[in-house]
This record gives C-alpha cells, sequence and structure tokens, in this order.
C-alpha cells in the first residue's frame, strides 16, 4: 500500500485531479498528518481545518513535484507550516479571549447548521436520481456493497451496475459541487470531494 502510493502513477493521478486518486493519499495520510497537527496545535478542531485546507489546496491548486517519493515530505510541510500560520494567528487574538469564545461558539453554531443544510442538499439530490441509479447509488455509498455484489442482488450486469454508478456520480457531483449560487465551505467540499470519488 505504502509503495503503491510512492508511484509516478499516483503523482499523475493527483496533478490530473483524479479523485479515486485523490481519496486514496488522503485516507492513508490522514491519521498521520492530523497527530503531527494536534502536536503543533493542541487542538483537535483546528488539526481538523488545517488538514482540509491542506487537502483542499492539493486538490485546487496545481503543484509541481520532481518524483512521487517527495509526496509524503511536501504534505508533511504544508501542514506544519499551516499549523504555525494558526499558532501566529492565535497569539495575535489571546488579548481578546472573551470575544474569541464567543465566535468559536458561533462557529459551532454555524458549522452544525451547514452540517444538517448538507445532509438535506444530499438527501434532495440523491432522491432526484433515476429510480435505477438511486437504487445502485444507495447500495453502494449507503449499505457497502460491491459492484458484483449490488449486480447479483439486483439481477442485473457489473457492466451495467458500473455504467448507473458513474451517471449516479456525475450528476450528484454536477449538483453538489458545481453550484456557485450555493457555495460550500472547504471542509464539506472536501467531504463531497471523497464520498463522491
Amino acid at each position: 500500500m505504502i509503495g503503491g502510493l510512492y508511484s509516478d502513477e499516483v503523482l499523475r493521478g493527483l496533478q490530473a485531479r483524479d479523485r479515486a486518486v485523490f481519496a486514496r493519499v488522503y485516507e492513508h495520510f490522514y491519521p498521520v498528518l492530523f497527530a503531527t497537527a494536534c502536536k503543533y496545535l493542541k487542538d483537535r478542531a483546528q488539526a481538523e481545518e488545517v488538514i482540509q485546507d491542506v487537502f483542499l489546496k492539493l486538490w485546487e491548486k496545481d503543484f509541481r513535484l520532481e518524483h512521487a517519493a517527495a509526496l509524503k515530505s511536501y504534505l508533511f510541510r504544508a501542514v506544519i507550516n499551516q499549523s504555525l500560520n494558526s499558532l501566529q494567528r492565535n497569539r495575535r487574538t489571546e488579548d481578546h479571549h472573551s470575544a474569541l469564545q464567543y465566535l468559536q461558539e458561533e462557529s459551532y453554531l454555524c458549522t452544525f447548521i451547514e452540517e444538517q443544510e448538507l445532509r438535506e442538499r444530499i438527501h434532495y439530490a440523491v432522491e432526484k436520481l433515476p429510480e435505477q441509479c438511486r437504487r445502485i447509488f444507495k447500495l453502494s455509498r449507503y449499505e457497502g456493497f460491491k459492484n458484483n455484489e449490488i449486480a447479483h442482488q439486483l439481477d442485473l450486469s457489473v457492466k451495467t451496475v458500473e455504467n448507473q454508478m458513474t451517471i449516479a456520480l456525475k450528476q450528484l457531483r454536477a449538483a453538489l459541487l458545481d453550484h456557485p449560487e450555493k457555495p460550500i465551505s472547504a471542509g464539506s467540499r472536501l467531504r463531497l470531494l471523497v464520498w463522491l470519488a
């Protein structure tokens, strides 16, 4: 697994914004990068935000690495730099502790509301899928069945299941990610990108 992540194929996948490759890199490196951010920040919520920011920049911006083995160093350096920047910002707000506490509570409330709205948008988008797409997508993403298991359960060919999943994912990405009039936060966007990979 580790060796596979240090291949040129993975590097090309990241540069081409391949969602499956991105999801694989995210899931593999997240635990150790999160622990690194926590070591600096002593705050799980801030560490989570740092990781999301780093991976979102990795997804949205062009980057150049000479070889795939540099990927781990690149990610660690980005997380450490982002953590140090966060610490610097925190120091500037120490004299405003009361105001910061209020903002944290408000931020938690906004996050909770945003999570509810995101769940509603996902539910609405999934329910708008064609019937067969919807059934296959729910079996795959909500119940964890593999394509061949879905094919057997629904008496379809594996190719049909794959095609329907491709249609479902394309429609959901368009409905959930490509609407500038309904923007979502960086954290929500990152979770959706991984979920819809």
